[in-house]
């Protein structure tokens, strides 16, 4: 099969941009002809920059030029994009349409929904724009980089290109990682129809032996992460594991304070490599994430699965689909510190449920989230349009 895999890069790499190179990897190792078409954000630095990129955003010409193109010498046979915001805009959709060629949406997170693209404002998870069937909520708390200017262009683009019908016309098939989001889009803009579960899937490293009596928190130090819980349940009380902390983020120097507090059990160990991780996940006696927010599929919850790490994990948006409560980790009350202490108690002493727990997490990777599996999700989406 042909095809060409479209993708706008973020300036700071992340979770995105590796789910896409790994697609793009297990593709053509299976002998598929894979193209890609990927820009940056990196010439985006200044005002006028960014007033020519929220110009584009609506429909870029440039773009537009570059997949026609692309789609005239490549002739591929399925076109999967997946983040096209800001730089390749809507655009592509209707190039895709003008040669023919079905198009798959992967939905990585809620731009289509929130100008944050994160259903999140106020430390809080926030559905006003849903609720509201208006983008006017967002521009009001300046929901896209704190700017209302800035709101109201990624939310008018993206209310221009529903009355468009672009959204239900111009994209055969949408994939959500969870059924949560794929209610959300669903319920909303998107025909519930269209949409497919897919989720993230990691290459597997083989088994960790859990030997390092620590807990591991992997990911952005930001307010939507949960890392505050994590604070606040070392000052709540004593931790019965040290918790290591690996990632950067907004909130360093509030984690950095934390650890330093006398009695802390909190380790900051920096920002690592993806190899560093690797080791740091197969020696842990369980993954925290305490997320705040709806998040969409991390990685590190499916590299944790592979590991056969158990997960503590906050009983929010599509995280309960995913860490099965008392079998592969427990679910904990999202935002609550003495919940988050409790849960980390199960992992001190009783022995034979953390080895349980253990094993029920490599056995829920191999049964859903293996390289192959995820290969044939994809597949069957792709000959559902062909």
């Amino acid at each position: 099969m042909k095809i060409l895999v479209a993708h706008n890069r973020y300036q700071q790499a992340g979770g995105e941009d590796t789910v896409v190179a790994e697609e793009v990897r297990m593709l053509q190792q299976r002998g598929h002809s894979v193209h890609q078409y990927t820009v940056d954000n990196d010439g985006i630095t200044g005002i006028w920059q960014e007033g020519m990129t929220a110009a584009r955003c609506f429909y870029s010409i440039s773009a537009a030029q570059e997949v026609s193109s692309l789609l005239a010498s490549i002739r591929p046979e399925i076109l999967h994009v997946h983040n096209f915001f800001p730089a390749i805009s809507p655009a592509i959709y209707f190039v895709a349409e003008k040669f023919g060629v079905p198009v798959v949406q992967t939905l990585h997170n809620y731009r289509l929904l929130c100008a944050s693209a994160t259903l999140f404002r106020d430390g809080q998870p926030c559905e006003e724009c849903l609720v509201e069937r208006s983008f006017l909520p967002g521009v009001m708390h300046a929901c896209y980089r704190g700017s209302r200017a800035g709101s109201a262009v990624v939310g008018a683009s993206v209310s221009v290109h529903n009355a468009l019908g672009t959204w239900r016309n111009r994209i055969g098939r949408y994939i959500a990682l969870t059924q949560f989001a794929a209610q959300k889009f669903g319920s909303y803009r998107i025909p519930a129809e269209k949409i497919r579960i897919k989720p993230n899937f990691v290459p597997d490293h083989g088994r960790g032996d859990g030997s390092g009596d620590y807990a591991l928190f992997v990911g952005r130090l930001s307010p939507e992460k949960g890392i505050r819980t994590i604070i606040a349940a070392d000052r709540l009380g004593h931790l019965s594991l040290p918790i290591h902390i690996a990632g950067d983020g907004p909130l360093l120097s509030e984690i950095e304070r934390a650890c330093a507090r006398p009695g802390s059990r909190l380790v900051y160990i920096g920002r690592m490599s993806r190899s560093q991780i690797i080791e740091q996940m197969k020696r842990a006696v369980v993954l925290v994430v305490p997320s705040v927010c709806y998040e969409g599929f991390p990685l590190a919850i499916v590299e944790a699965l592979s590991f056969g790490l158990p997960i503590i994990a906050s009983r929010i948006g599509g995280l309960p689909e995913i860490v099965q409560d008392g079998h592969s980790g427990l679910l904990v009350e999202s935002g609550n510190p003495a919940a988050l202490l409790q849960a980390l108690r199960t992992f001190v002493g009783d022995a034979s449920r953390i080895e349980a727990m253990r094993q029920a997490s490599r056995v829920q990777f191999d049964s859903l989230y293996t390289e192959q599996k995820n290969y044939d999700l994809l597949i069957e989406i792709y000959r559902e349009l062909l």
